[in-house]
């Protein structure tokens, strides 16, 4: 039996994956750094530096490293500029709603996010996949302790969905995604659709572990139907 022939639950990341929203975060990321005097923090280096992990992580990273208290409501003014923008700001990668009606038929799925949860239902309702994510199957990293990369958000949703990590599969656009599901266990695909240097991030996302990865929703597809097919 295959990896994929073994798969019974699949859990969607949001931003990157299903919604291709990095670009959007992280310039929110980079105009609240700016004001605050740290210049060097453009679109493309916060892309690289944090896309995948949850503003609280941020915060503790860019406290340690400038050794400077990151204003508390920071996180705050990150959700409410980004509750605004995302109405006309977010668009998602091709071939994703053909995927999800693919699928459905075929496994169980939900998203596993390390976004603010009303941001991540948002996105979804304001692209057009909020209809295949009831509330019961969308996760965020509020329902654990420790969020992506740490193992627990996807550990915790496998469970509420009633699924073992040996027949889980992930799709994740980032490091610290791809680093979750392969400490949780899980198969791991890696998707690169909603980035402009695919080589690059191909490169990174092998590194970290991910079993596959894929530039296009058509290639996830098939990958996750192929045992399906006559």
């Amino acid at each position: 039996m295959t990896e994929t022939q073994a798969t019974r639950l699949i859990l969607f990341d949001c931003d990157g994956t299903l919604v291709d929203s990095e670009w959007l975060y992280n310039s929110i990321t980079a105009e609240l750094l700016n004001g605050l005097g740290f210049s060097e923090y453009t679109p493309e280096l916060c892309i690289e530096l944090f896309a995948g992990q949850a503003w609280s992580s941020i915060k503790k990273t860019l406290e340690a490293k400038h050794g400077m208290q990151i204003p508390r409501d920071i996180v705050e003014r990150y959700i409410a500029i980004s509750n605004q923008k995302m109405d006309t700001n977010l668009n998602t990668p091709e071939g994703i709603i053909a995927l999800l009606e693919d699928v459905q038929g075929h496994y169980s799925i939900c998203v596993a996010s390390n976004g603010e949860r009303n941001n991540v239902i948002k996105s979804l309702t304001v692209c057009g996949l909020k209809p295949f994510f009831p509330d019961e199957h969308i996760f965020t990293k509020i329902q654990v302790e420790r969020p992506k990369p740490a193992p627990d958000l996807f550990l915790y949703a496998a469970e509420q969905m009633g699924y073992a990590p040996e027949y889980c599969t992930v799709i994740e656009d980032s490091i610290a995604g791809v680093l979750a599901g392969v400490a949780a266990g899980m198969h791991v695909i890696g998707f690169t659709g909603c980035v402009h240097d695919k080589a690059q991030q191909r490169a990174k996302l092998e590194d970290a572990g991910a079993d596959a990865i894929y530039a296009r929703m058509d290639e996830v597809s098939a990958a996750l139907l192929g045992s399906f097919k006559p």
